[in-house]
């Protein structure tokens, strides 16, 4: 696969979306599917070693998003990352947990008390499962595949910091590498081009695709 710069992840079909396979590393192909949830995230990572599920949309999306799960043929998770508590990115995540088995959830390291926030953690109780509240870069392997999650910096972005929060994705996989950037606005992308290490071969626009003073120079440093 050359530069893949996934500029606008819309998908074709509902709740089929559009999907990316690394190259051949000589095992199982990784595949990423950006799931159609409208105006919110939900992705889905698998290979014949590991599932794992960037964000669960909305309240209304989460048994669409189990389903599209369970239709290819996946009936546990190994691992959740919710980037941040907007309903739009947790928001089905009770439904994900309470039908499908999830090994580890990573959350970002701050607090909101929302339906869907409240939502999200009875489930985890309900499931035996404790989310990990991130506060500290992380890196491990799974499946073959090498994430590294980032957290955010600062512990206040300002009037609208929650976007800023987003804990943000760097997975390889064989020679490909793909950029989850949640919600990332200014302040976070500024972090992030700071610290460097972008050049991807698939991005996920940070902020559904909302235009930002940094983003020409995020894009540029992503490819």
């Amino acid at each position: 696969m050359k530069k893949l710069l996934c500029m606008l992840l819309l998908a074709c079909l509902a709740l089929t979306g559009c999907a990316a396979e690394s190259a051949d590393t000589g095992g199982d192909e990784l595949t990423a599917v950006f799931l159609d949830v409208g105006k919110a995230d939900a992705i889905l990572l698998y290979n014949g070693e590991m599932a794992a599920l960037i964000d669960a949309g909305e309240n209304d999306d989460g048994d669409a998003v189990v389903e599209a799960i369970r239709a290819r043929g996946i009936e546990r998770l190994d691992l959740m990352i919710i980037t941040h508590f907007d309903k739009d990115h947790v928001g089905g995540a009770d439904k994900v947990l309470e039908q499908i088995e999830v090994a580890r959830v990573l959350e970002p390291g701050y607090e909101k008390d929302s339906k869907q926030a409240r939502q999200s953690r009875e489930a985890l109780a309900a499931a035996g499962v404790e989310a990990e509240a991130l506060t500290e870069n992380v890196e491990f392997t799974l499946g073959g595949c090498g994430f590294a999650i980032d957290v955010a910096n600062a512990d206040d972005y300002g009037s609208d910091e929650e976007n800023d929060f987003s804990l943000v994705t760097r997975l390889t996989h064989g020679g490909v590498r793909f950029l989850f950037a949640g919600d990332a606005e200014n302040a976070r992308l500024a972090e992030l081009l700071d610290e460097g290490d972008l050049d991807s071969d698939v991005l996920k626009v940070p902020h559904h695709g909302r235009y930002e003073r940094l983003s020409a120079a995020f894009f540029a440093a992503v490819s």
